[in-house]
């Protein structure tokens, strides 16, 4: 079986399922206006029919009706499951054909006139649950089948209807068209439903999909941190509020001290090892809303949002002692310190100067040593006598 042919099957399954729990819900709402239908018959019936033939008919109708609901609301109550319920839905389409069915036991052949009515009725109730079962033909055929034989049976039943043959013959040949007819638009359905699915079904994996693809371009391969085109994204952004709002943001530029003699003395593959393992470090010290990049090489940008040049000096150290504590691989034992250079954003400032200032910050703690933290001190403006 091929993947495409497994996920047209699956499909076709959840459309039955679908159709089934639609149907059950259908019928409820259906079954809720049949009183409406009993309404109509006894306007019609009243003063030709004697009341009692009248009350024994509702009486049977609602008996059955009360029951068909109770069955049909504790089976959408629990899911309206095809593989569990279908027979209790089978059985409530059965019941429905049969409390329309014993009209013509209990109403027909007093009348000529009024028994066209109802036959009339009938055709009409049947048209209108084509509608209800149009999801789930099957329950459908069961509804009109009972209707039918019931009554085909109480139209024979009497002698003083000399019409009841033809009125047999008419139903049967409304009931095979409507049932032929129905199928059809019950496939249509299906298939639309099918189709949903399976649209909703595609439309997903490419959310999906695009949003790997997304991710992927916004990531470092190697450290699995964000790259620098997202660390474009993100400084714009913290631009943007401090432009509005006046919220101080700092970066932290970090560079692992001496990572070319790393390279040299373990290989390229352990020098892999060092940056992912910097990179994990790292993030130990850092906010769910610090913003970390791999800048290129083996320098790495951090973005402290609401954060002021004192406090993004105190994370600096943090990060710095994190780091040099003890080893970050054991086989080989490979130590490392960093130097990171603080920037704040300044006012009217943009974020290339940001960069430089952090840039500038350093290369002075690299000049003075190593392994320390250094600020961006800006030059003192001389001002012309």
């Amino acid at each position: 079986m091929t993947t495409n042919q497994s996920i047209s099957e699956t499909d076709v399954s959840v459309a039955r399922a679908t159709g089934f729990a639609e149907c059950a819900i259908a019928l409820r709402r259906a079954l809720s206006t049949t009183p409406v239908g009993w309404a109509l018959a006894v306007w019609f019936c009243w003063g030709r029919v004697p009341t009692q033939s009248i009350m024994l008919w509702l009486a049977t109708a609602f008996t059955v009706w009360a029951g068909s609901l109770v069955v049909l609301q504790h089976m959408i109550v629990n899911g309206s499951k095809l593989a569990i319920h279908r027979r209790r839905l089978h059985w409530v389409a059965g019941l429905d054909g049969f409390g329309w069915g014993v009209l013509t036991w209990f109403l027909i052949g007093y009348d000529p006139v009024l028994d066209a009515t109802l036959m009339a009725l009938l055709c009409g109730v049947m048209s209108i649950n084509a509608q209800v079962y149009g999801t789930y033909v099957v329950a459908y055929y069961g509804q009109i089948g009972v209707l039918w034989a019931i009554s085909v049976l109480g139209l024979l039943h009497g002698d003083n209807n000399v019409r009841a043959l033809d009125y047999a013959v008419g139903l049967t040949v409304f009931i095979t068209l409507t049932a032929y007819y129905t199928r059809a638009i019950s496939q249509r359905l299906l298939e639309g439903i099918r189709l949903q699915h399976a649209n909703g079904s595609l439309a997903t994996q490419l959310r999906t999909a695009l949003q790997k693809v997304e991710l992927d371009a916004a990531t470092d391969a190697l450290t699995g941190q964000w790259n620098r085109r997202a660390l474009d994204e993100v400084l714009k952004q913290q631009l943007e509020r401090h432009v509005s709002s006046d919220i101080p943001f700092s970066i932290l530029m970090l560079d692992i001290d001496f990572f070319k003699k790393i390279n040299d003395e373990f290989g390229h593959m352990v020098g892999d090892d060092v940056l992912r393992a910097f990179a994990q470090r790292l993030r130990e010290f850092l906010r769910s809303a610090d913003f970390c990049a791999r800048f290129g090489g083996e320098e790495f940008v951090v973005v402290l949002p609401e954060t002021s040049l004192a406090t993004a000096l105190e994370v600096g150290e943090r990060i710095r002692k994190g780091i040099a504590q003890s080893p970050l691989l054991s086989k080989p034992r490979v130590q490392a310190t960093v130097s990171i250079g603080v920037a704040t954003m300044e006012k009217g400032q943009s974020i290339h100067a940001l960069f430089a200032a952090a840039d500038a910050a350093v290369y002075l703690a690299k000049n003075e040593g190593r392994n320390q933290v250094r600020p961006h001190t800006p030059m003192p403006v001389t001002v012309a006598q």
